[in-house]
């Protein structure tokens, strides 16, 4: 177990769970007793450095141990959670909290934090954790009050996130920043997340070559080792500016101390990280007047459908119905309906009013003009009220009325509405 102690902000390294060494050159060696029955390999993942005390959870969650005056001591009141495996560890409000991590068969977007009250993890709530896929083992870097977290470089097999997300720890609200460069190569080194940490502001990878992420600067590097170092757990040292590291060569096992610029040689490669500024304003272009485009077009929609309701009227001649929309039928008398039909019949134009009578007529035994104009007038009111209602126009608009231009003395009508039929 190698670690940073948070006391004096030196390297300590635990070999055999009983002996420790301390110091950048290892030159002070003390005993110590790694509490039972737990595993010292099960305790490297989560390590945190709050007021002068070192911190460990176990990998996947739970059990919690102390490290100080060289003394490991459990402190947790919890149990094996198997939950949160290849978590982000960081440190807010002198609490360690872990975000996401795989377990029980799923990938996690939570939070969790030790409560130091109860001695308990408990669940950070966040105000919008939907807008965060669940994953695990995720670039991160943590500057001031922000967490970042980048998904998209850990995976060969697929993306799930081709944005940069971030924390803000005083709202615990995520927000999208800016979107990965897809041309930038995806690094399989998902289970060599121990192999990643922060140096300052960049996110540094050490797998088969040195790998630089900086999400400020704009700029992905790869870098080749002075001396390529099978490297087994590293540290880096913000107070010295000194790397820490276990390699193995030839079976054995070695451990260094050294800046990190004796690490890496020459430059390999060198990418923007993220898609070009040109480009993403021809996509903020391109979003906005389709944009544009599609309120213009909803907006015909909209003023289109309520022309129709304004001044049609829709007939299905299988359904023999009316329709002002195809969901909702009129509720008509058959006598209304069947002199509607008439005006359908004539489309909009005058014709004689009592043309109106063979429709109103045809249950009487007998034409009785007294009973069909009393018909007519009550179904031309009734027509009028309901069709001024539904489509939304003055009663006196329904029907127009004039004199015939051949005898003066005979009325015409028509309907002032136009028909579809469906």
């Amino acid at each position: 177990m190698l670690f940073e102690d948070a006391k004096t902000k030196e390297p300590v390294i635990i070999v055999n769970d009983s002996t420790g060494y301390r110091g950048f050159n290892f030159e002070t060696r003390f005993k110590t007793e790694f509490p039972k029955p737990f595993q010292l390999s099960l305790f490297n993942d989560y390590q945190f450095q709050i007021d002068g005390v070192t911190y460990f959870a176990e990998n996947g969650c739970g059990i919690t141990l102390a490290f100080k005056n060289n003394t490991f001591t459990r402190i947790d009141n919890s149990f094996s959670h198997k939950n949160q495996y290849s978590a982000i560890p960081f440190v807010h409000d002198n609490k360690p909290h872990l975000f996401s991590g795989y377990g029980l068969f799923t990938e996690k977007n939570i939070i969790t934090y030790y409560d130091f009250v109860t001695n308990e993890w408990l669940l950070k709530q966040t105000s919008n954790v939907e807008s965060i896929t669940p994953r695990s083992s995720p670039f991160f870097l943590k500057k001031d009050v922000n967490l970042y977290v980048i998904d998209y470089l850990s995976r060969r097999d697929h993306v799930l996130d081709e944005y940069i997300r971030r924390l803000d720890l005083n709202t615990f609200r995520w927000h999208k920043e800016k979107r990965i460069n897809k041309n930038i190569p995806l690094f399989n080194i998902t289970y060599q997340h121990n192999n990643r940490l922060q140096i300052d502001d960049k996110i540094v990878s050490f797998y088969d070559k040195i790998v630089e992420v900086d999400i400020f600067n704009n700029f992905i590097k790869t870098f080749d080792y002075s001396i390529f170092k099978n490297i087994e757990a590293i540290k880096y040292f913000q107070r010295s500016k000194m790397l820490t590291y276990v390699y193995q060569s030839n079976q054995n096992y070695y451990i260094i101390s050294e800046p990190y610029t004796s690490l890496k040689s020459k430059l390999i490669s060198e990418m923007p990280l993220y898609v070009s500024e040109s480009y993403s304003i021809f996509l903020y272009g391109f979003f906005i007047v389709v944009f544009a485009f599609a309120f213009c077009y909803g907006f015909y929609k909209l003023y289109v459908s309520y022309k129709i309701k304004k001044g049609q009227l829709l007939y299905s001649v299988t359904k023999d119905l009316f329709f002002v929309n195809k969901k909702n039928p009129l509720q008509l008398s058959p006598l209304n309906k069947a002199v509607l039909k008439v005006f359908l019949a004539q489309k909009g134009s005058f014709f004689a009013l009592h043309s109106l009578n063979d429709a109103l007529s045809e249950d009487l035994n007998e034409d009785n003009y007294v009973t069909i104009n009393k018909r007519r007038e009550r179904v031309l009111k009734d027509l009028k009220f309901e069709l001024s209602n539904v489509l939304k126009m003055p009663k006196e608009s329904v029907f127009s009325t004039r004199s015939s231009q051949l005898d003066k003395r005979m009325k015409e009508i028509k309907i002032n509405i136009i028909f579809r039929e469906v």
